[in-house]
């Protein structure tokens, strides 16, 4: 801790409040003690001593300057002045200015859920932890959509430690918010920058380099931390622009589910539909999942994606109910990073319960390769917890790597999807037969269903009926279409039937 002026110190302290409810009991003892001279005394330099100790105090600074409503915090414009004001002083003792920025991670998300009250409870006890958490000589401010904190003393350089500061600082999110009834977590990604990051520095600079840093930490993830480098203001500016193109296509509807219809071998029945992303792009059209989906990884958005197909796809389940249609069931996608968030079991169950859908007719599809190069209990301990609500696994592109027995069982699989890679030309080619063979054969001696991917002819059903395999997804059925195109391809192909028929049957 730097040495502080004991004046500062001894002011400072005498505006603490429960100082202050002190000192009419020490005027009095003083009073009593040494009568009227010690009374006039006090009366007369008691004032001017907290004066001049306030005109050197940080609180000279944000007391005067323009206050946020909601959390009592000063403005951007205070912010700048503390840091213009007091990085000189910082420099006479080879110390700087740092500024820690941070946002809400999803905040417009948690207003849509649970209302605008939730939202400002959430950013006024966000206020008030950073309080607690900051030491005196340091301040906060209130930057929409988030905060900033001036820390006044920071060794240059000490890059480490303000990363350190910062992860220490997402630990006051460890606990829920509350407003009411209601109960929720919240996480934050932070921004980085001090003088020794910020060429020119200034203020105005350092605030703003945190903010460019912050910006980049929120399209990169919920919880991630980033440090300004000069090479923010220019390299990574296409990269910030395309992430916030992508999160604006999300939350406007642009990107949203079309569903490929999956059938019974056999019979031709309906047995299920698959969500799959399309981007409607205003200048591009229509944009397949190859064409940004690697961008939405990038841009560290994978888990909202996964948000915007659930919630579409189990409107659409409703909707085909609604209709009379029987869909049993739908398969959603999710990425590793996704099955990585501890949370995903309870969200996918308040969406079901908001939807009203049996959670067995949700089916979550994973990659081969996640199941077969992950050793990570939390990816594991995520899919057995969505098994354990009910939900099915499904285990997508298999045959394309090395997923073993014991991963079969472990990830709690339901389901085997062949890859299609293994499915084309399979009535002309005999390894390709003999490969899809073998697999169908392994899922039925481990008692699970298969499902071929990419089914483009009439031959290659013939041979997947002749191999006994259960049902079939691919052009050869249908593409990929939109909600409303589902309604009347399902008109022609399953007439619909009474709601109370559907649901008699799913039960």
């Amino acid at each position: 801790m730097p040495h502080v002026n004991p004046l500062l110190k001894f002011g400072m302290a005498l505006k603490r409040p429960y100082v202050l409810a002190f000192l009419p009991i020490l005027i009095l003892l003083a009073y009593w003690s040494f009568g009227e001279p010690a009374l006039i005394a006090i009366a007369v330099t008691l004032p001017i001593l907290l004066a001049i100790i306030g005109h050197f105090s940080p609180g000279a600074i944000w007391m005067d300057s323009e206050k946020d409503a909601l959390t009592g915090s000063i403005l951007r414009d205070g912010l700048i002045d503390w840091i213009d004001r007091f990085a000189p002083l910082a420099a006479k003792s080879h110390r700087e200015i740092g500024i820690i920025m941070l946002v809400i991670d999803d905040l417009d998300a948690l207003e849509n859920r649970f209302g605008r009250t939730m939202r400002d409870s959430v950013i006024e006890e966000t206020a008030n932890r950073i309080r607690v958490f900051l030491r005196d000589e340091d301040v906060v401010a209130r930057i929409s959509p988030g905060f900033a904190i001036g820390l006044k003393n920071v060794r240059s350089p000490e890059t480490e430690n303000l990363l350190q500061l910062a992860r220490r600082l997402q630990s006051i999110f460890d606990e829920p918010f509350c407003e009411g009834p209601t109960r929720t977590y919240c996480s934050m990604s932070i921004g980085i920058a001090s003088e020794c990051h910020v060429k020119g520095a200034g203020g105005a600079n350092i605030v703003a380099g945190a903010q460019r840093a912050c910006e980049l930490a929120a399209v990169s993830g919920p919880g991630s931390v980033r440090v300004y480098s000069e090479g923010l203001s220019s390299m990574r500016a296409s990269e910030v622009d395309q992430a916030r193109e992508l999160s604006n296509a999300l939350e406007t509807g642009e990107i949203f589910a079309w569903f490929q219809p999956q059938l019974e071998t056999g019979t031709q029945k309906v047995t299920g539909f698959e969500a799959l992303a399309r981007w409607e792009h205003p200048e591009r059209g229509v944009v397949a999942p190859g064409g940004f989906l690697a961008d939405i990884e990038k841009a560290g958005l994978s888990q909202r994606l996964a948000e915007v197909i659930l919630k579409q796809s189990l409107t659409a389940l409703t909707a085909w109910d609604t209709a009379g249609f029987n869909v049993p069931s739908i398969s959603v996608n999710f990425s590793s990073d996704e099955l990585r968030n501890p949370r995903l079991p309870d969200y996918v169950r308040w969406e079901l319960d908001r939807h009203n859908i049996d959670p067995k007719r949700l089916v979550i599809e994973v990659l081969e390769s996640v199941v077969a190069e992950t050793s990570e209990d939390i990816i594991s301990r995520t899919l057995n917890a969505l098994s354990q609500i009910g939900c099915r696994i499904d285990l997508d592109d298999f045959g394309t790597g090395y997923t073993s027995f014991i991963n079969i069982r472990r990830f709690n699989v339901g389901r085997i999807k062949i890859d299609r890679s293994l499915v084309c030309h399979l009535d002309k080619d005999k390894a390709q037969y003999q490969m899809v063979s073998a697999l169908l054969a392994f899922s039925k001696k481990l008692g699970i269903g298969a499902l071929a991917e990419g089914v483009e002819t009439k031959e290659e059903v013939e041979a997947l009926t002749k191999l006994e395999c259960q049902e079939i997804q691919g052009y050869v059925a249908a593409r990929p279409m939109p909600l409303g195109e589902t309604l009347l391809w399902l008109e022609d192909v399953a007439p619909p039937i009474p709601a109370s028929l559907i649901l008699k049957s799913l039960n």
